[in-house]
């Protein structure tokens, strides 16, 4: 075997445990906990708790996925979306992946609290062990409403990096963690329009198509409005909220586009968008602290 045939085997198991964590449903997580700690220091937060903050709840995030991968298996074997992850495919065994998630929890976990604090380390296995059981074991193929079980986990980062930095909980993160909550319903219920044909396949129940028209018009309007609350709250600039006007109202265009036209490509477009637009608004803090 060449150097070349061994760094492209290295490269492919890589990218299957990259896949089996789940790490492009990491970023979020490491973008919200990153503005929450520049809102607290209203500065550039200090890059080695920045640094760790990061690293450890990335580790944590990816051992919940696992966890969440493994649990769910035979569902995803029967989703077109999710049939070609490592776990149905085969190409990583369920024991694998088992001490996969369990090392890198462990070593999340470990890096949070002995870099960070204990504080942010318990917050962090209270976010994998809220996402692992009440969603993934108890709601997720019970009930339509997980969704919103589910966005509690999504909601813990920017506590766990506000506390990083300051050591205390104020009203700014529990705002930030609201409006990732808000973020991810609608963001769940137009993914799970546009696969309906997959969860039905998988036995999941979801939200019949008018009530999940009126839930995600409710929740993205109310997104947008706690979004510009967060201004006045977060003591945050003119960049911060031009930005947020400008993708909240294309946001609710998207939104009422929906309403008026039901077809399902109306409901992947503001998927699609939904990715967009929580990235950037949270960038948008980042930036509003770091230059203006």
């Amino acid at each position: 075997m060449t150097t070349f045939d061994i760094l492209r085997l290295e490269s492919d198991t890589i990218g299957r445990y990259l896949s089996l964590a789940k790490a492009r449903s990491i970023l979020p997580h490491l973008i919200t906990a990153s503005a929450a700690m520049f809102i607290a220091v209203q500065r550039i937060p200090p890059v080695t708790i920045l640094f760790f903050t990061l690293l450890g709840g990335a580790c944590v995030a990816a051992a919940a996925n696992t966890f969440n991968s493994l649990l769910d298996t035979d569902i995803d074997a029967l989703m077109m979306r999710t049939r070609h992850r490592p776990l149905p495919s085969g190409s990583i065994h369920r024991n694998q992946a088992l001490v996969f998630g369990i090392v890198i929890g462990i070593a999340g976990v470990f890096t949070l609290g002995k870099f960070v604090g204990w504080i942010p380390a318990a917050l962090a296995v209270l976010a994998l062990l809220y996402y692992v059981v009440p969603y993934t074991l108890w709601l997720k193929r019970k009930n339509y409403w997980s969704a919103i079980v589910g966005s509690g986990a999504g909601a813990l980062p920017p506590l766990i990096g506000w506390w990083a930095v300051t050591s205390k909980i104020e009203a700014a993160p529990f705002l930030l963690s609201v409006i990732v909550i808000l973020w991810t319903l609608p963001h769940f219920w137009t993914l799970a329009i546009v696969r309906q044909d997959d969860y039905e396949r998988a036995g999941i129940n979801n939200l019949p198509l008018t009530g999940a028209i009126l839930w995600i018009t409710v929740s993205s309007f109310l997104l947008v409005a706690f979004s510009m609350l967060l201004k006045l709250v977060a003591n945050l600039g003119l960049f911060y909220i031009m930005m947020a006007i400008v993708l909240g109202i294309v946001f609710l265009i998207l939104v009422w586009q929906l309403r008026r036209n039901r077809p399902q490509k109306y409901f992947g477009y503001l998927y699609r968008y939904s990715i967009f637009y929580i990235g950037l608004l949270f960038a948008s803090i980042i930036i509003d602290k770091l230059w203006f």
